[in-house]
């Protein structure tokens, strides 16, 4: 199973490593300055107050936040595109949620998540997402897990969203590392994501490309003098 995360430990590396709002602004600048999209988590209505002045686009909530509805009906209010993790909860869970989060026209992205860190690969349900695409339209995928292929396979499922964590080296301390994705690992993602993409298409129609168009024919050509 996962690593079990206790409460002390949790804690203390969070005192420990946790960024103040000065470094969050800091860092918010920093990736307005490269054209890079700053997102960030409130798991609190002062957080998302300081989160506004920064200008954040949109909003994503962690799994343990999904069913705080306070949080999320203070994040409606910014009228801001939500993405919600749906680790740890039930189906009714995440009906009830979606059932609140449409009464108040918000525009949302759900993520099938497995919360332990790393997620066994046994644990992880990707058929869940089935469902969960039937529960709302915009799904995606937050993986937790060592590899990269269940989160390929997310994308062939219907994911169009995709969170993975990032790191240095996956030996630091900590439980987030060892899920994590190191710099090269994590390009291979991004590559093979587009490539799935685009090996999907668009229809689900059974269309012949220009090149089966022509072995076609010329198939055709050579049976039809094998035969005379």
């Amino acid at each position: 199973s996962g690593d079990d995360l206790g409460t002390e430990y949790v804690i203390d590396l969070l005192a420990r490593f946790e960024l103040t709002s000065e470094e969050h602004k800091e860092i918010a600048e920093y990736c307005s300055k490269i054209g890079m999209r700053y997102l960030c988590t409130p798991w609190d209505k002062k957080s998302l107050d300081i989160l506004e002045k920064f200008g954040v686009e949109a909003y994503k909530v962690a799994s343990a936040d999904l069913t705080n509805l306070p949080l999320l009906d203070a994040i409606c209010d910014t009228k801001k595109p939500i993405i919600l993790s749906t680790g740890m909860s039930t189906n009714a869970e995440v009906k009830e949620v979606v059932s609140f989060l449409n009464s108040r026209n918000a525009e949302f992205c759900l993520l099938h998540c497995n919360s332990t860190y790393p997620a066994p690969i046994h644990d992880l349900n990707l058929n869940w997402m089935k469902e969960l695409k039937r529960i709302h339209k915009n799904i995606g995928y937050s993986g937790h897990e060592r590899g990269i292929a269940p989160t390929l396979a997310s994308v062939a499922l219907g994911a169009r969203v995709i969170e993975r964590h990032f790191t240095f080296d996956r030996a630091m301390e900590g439980p987030d590392h060892a899920a994590s994705l190191e710099f090269d690992t994590f390009k291979e993602l991004v590559i093979s994501i587009r490539q799935i993409e685009e090996a999907l298409g668009h229809t689900g129609e059974r269309i012949l490309s220009q090149g089966e168009m022509i072995n076609k024919e010329n198939l055709s050509s050579i049976i039809k003098d094998s035969n005379n």
